[in-house]
């Protein structure tokens, strides 16, 4: 059984397990929250228990809880998808901020900070992709203000330009643009 978990000054991040579930079908059945997932449907704890089966017999994808450590608040979930070790890329994706009181926090700072390190020196990934909804304004400043650029050459993963009738823009962040932008999370996050 995988078991990842990366440890910050504020936050730790997680490998989802099922004491998680609960957190995460009350914030992916949030209709703000839902308003630009991919999921089109109520998630439930069934449908949570098998996907969670085919996850952990998956090793292309991951997902990270977040958790305020202060008081062990998970509060959001950040992973990956279509990972291909050869290729040296993957998606990221699966973000969302659940607890609403996190966005742009610097908990949610270095809870990026983790991540984004851990996709590009343990995964070994050297260019991330990322699909968002056009008219998710919020969702492509986040991924601007970390490194992230549209993809301005052919889409790598055409299938996910269309997904339940939202158009999505792909974005991408190479190794190169993540150590630009890695600083000025650092320093955001000093005291």
């Amino acid at each position: 059984m995988r078991a990842i978990h990366l440890n910050g000054h504020m936050v730790c991040l997680n490998e989802v397990t099922a004491e998680y579930f609960p957190h995460i079908i009350a914030w992916r059945n949030d209709p703000v929250n839902n308003q630009y997932l991919n999921q089109p449907f109520h998630l439930n704890m069934e449908k949570q228990r098998a996907w969670y089966e085919h996850y952990m017999a998956d090793d292309t994808q991951g997902l990270l809880v977040v958790v305020d450590k202060e008081d062990n608040t998970p509060f959001a979930t950040m992973g990956w998808t279509a990972y291909d070790a050869e290729r040296h890329r993957c998606i990221t994706g699966r973000l969302l901020v659940g607890d609403r009181r996190y966005r742009g926090s610097t908990h949610f700072a270095e809870a990026t900070l983790l991540f984004a390190d851990y996709v590009y020196d343990t995964l070994g990934v050297d260019i991330c992709y990322a699909h968002i909804v056009r008219e998710n304004a919020a969702s492509l400043r986040y991924h601007e203000k970390y490194g992230f650029h549209q993809n301005e050459g052919e889409m790598q993963f055409p299938e996910e330009r269309i997904v339940n009738g939202m158009e999505q823009v792909e974005y991408l962040r190479r190794r190169e643009d993540w150590r630009v932008v890695k600083p000025m999370v650092q320093d955001r996050l000093r005291p």
